[in-house]
């Protein structure tokens, strides 16, 4: 079946946000990536509402370092999950992330008993970019979500949730500060 598309060609420009807001809820993945995303949701959280986490741990540090709260530890993350959850009233956690330490995977797994997909097939670069493109639509379906400050992969799941699954801007942002027991969240873009 012919689907209509818009193509670019002999052009290097990046199109201003003024351009791009218009056309980003037509720049959508496959329906199979929709579908398993569903799916995934459905079998991990019932239909209840859930937090979906974005952390980074293994790239541009150097970047990062530079960044107020970019860099967020494991008892941080937990800290900023378990505040979301109490102050929305949500019990089921997905996590996103490319941490490779199996300390800090642990200590944050018996925290908040995150669910996760696997990776597809035998880890080609295919197969990394389709499970990445699922992560995005999982954390974009999401009741609520945190992702990482300096991050492509935390704007492209804010911009998909707004533009495509039709969510507030408040309902997602970035991790600052990590919260103290009784600190309120300021959400819609960064907390303090």
């Amino acid at each position: 079946a012919a689907t209509p598309s818009i193509a670019f060609a002999e052009s290097v420009d990046q199109l201003g946000a003024q351009r791009v807001a218009p056309l980003r809820p037509y720049v959508r993945f496959v329906d199979r990536t929709y579908d398993e995303a569903a799916a995934f949701v459905r079998g991990a959280f019932a239909g209840k509402p859930f937090l979906a986490l974005h952390w980074r741990r293994t790239d541009f540090h150097a970047v990062r370092r530079s960044h107020e709260w970019a860099l967020q530890s494991a008892a941080d993350l937990i800290k900023h999950a378990r505040h979301a959850m109490r102050r929305h009233g949500l019990a089921g956690v997905y996590l996103a992330t490319d941490s490779d330490d199996p300390a800090e995977m642990a200590e944050v797994q018996r925290a908040l008993r995150f669910a996760r997909v696997r990776q597809k097939g035998g880890g080609s670069l295919r197969d990394r970019v389709e499970t990445a493109n699922l992560e995005i639509a999982i954390c974009a379906s999401a009741t609520r979500f945190l992702g990482t400050r300096t991050s492509s992969f935390t704007l492209t799941i804010l911009e998909e949730r707004r533009a495509v699954f039709g969510q507030s801007e408040e309902s997602g942002g970035e991790m600052g500060r990590p919260p103290e027991e009784e600190e309120a969240v300021v959400e819609g873009g960064k907390e303090e």
